[in-house]
C-alpha cells in the first residue's frame, strides 16, 4: 500500500500539554508517519494501532524501531488509564457509522489517564460542487450526507462540524481549529484540528 498521508500533526500546540516522557498512543497510526515525527521530536513512549495489517507491515519495514501493532477493532489491549495522551489523525474520516465512531471514543476515554490528553485532526464538509455532488449520491446509497465511495473503491466521511462537537461533549476541548488539508488524493478538504482532555 502506496499511500502517503497528509493531515499534519501541529506539534507546537501538542507540545504545550504533552510532556516528551509522555505514555503516547497513535490510534490509526498507518505506516507510523507521524510516530516518527514524534520520535523525531524527542517524544519517546509511542505506541501505534491500525487496523492494517498491511500498513503495519510497511510501517515496521520503515520504522523498525517504532512500536506497531495491528488492531481487529473492539476493546484496545490495553488496561484503564493506560496511556497520558493519545492522536487519531484523520480516522473518523474512515469510520462511517457514528455508532462506530462513538464507541472509539468511549473505548479511548477508557485507556486515556484522568486528565489525559486527544489530539484530533479530520475532514469537514466542503462546499464545491465536486463533494456536493459526491455528498448527494452518498446519501442516496448510505443514509448520511457526507459519506462517498472513492475511486480506488473506499468509503470515506466528511463530517459536519455540529456532529463533531457533539461527539466531543465528554471531553474539555482546549483547542478547535478549522482548516484547510491537502488530502492523499492531491485535493484540498476542509478540516479541523482539536486538543481536548479527559475530565
Amino acid at each position: 500500500m502506496d499511500k502517503t498521508f497528509t493531515t499534519p500533526l501541529e506539534l507546537d500546540v501538542f507540545g504545550k500539554y504533552v510532556s516528551k516522557d509522555a505514555r503516547i498512543l497513535d490510534f490509526g497510526c498507518g505506516y507510523g508517519r507521524s510516530m516518527a515525527e514524534l520520535r523525531d521530536a524527542g517524544y519517546t513512549n509511542l505506541t501505534g494501532l491500525d487496523f492494517s495489517s498491511t500498513l503495519i507491515e510497511r510501517g515496521r519495514a520503515e520504522h523498525p524501531d517504532l512500536n506497531l501493532m495491528a488492531y481487529p477493532g473492539g476493546s484496545m489491549p490495553y488496561a484503564d488509564n493506560s496511556f497520558d495522551a493519545a492522536i487519531m489523525l484523520g480516522v473518523f474520516t474512515c469510520m462511517i457509522e457514528t455508532k462506530t465512531q462513538a464507541e472509539t471514543l468511549i473505548e479511548m476515554r477508557r485507556v486515556l489517564k484522568p486528565g489525559g490528553v486527544l489530539y484530533m485532526t479530520d475532514f469537514l464538509l466542503n462546499r464545491d460542487k465536486h463533494n456536493l455532488d459526491r455528498y448527494k449520491a452518498g446519501k442516496e446509497r448510505y443514509g448520511i450526507y457526507g459519506i462517498f465511495d472513492l475511486p480506488d473503491g473506499g468509503v470515506v466521511r466528511h463530517h459536519d462540524i455540529n456532529h463533531m462537537e457533539a461527539l466531543f461533549f465528554d471531553f474539555d476541548v482546549k483547542v478547535f481549529e478549522e482548516t484547510v488539508f491537502q488530502t492523499m488524493h492531491g485535493h484540498e478538504s476542509e478540516g479541523f484540528y482539536a486538543l481536548m482532555t479527559m475530565p
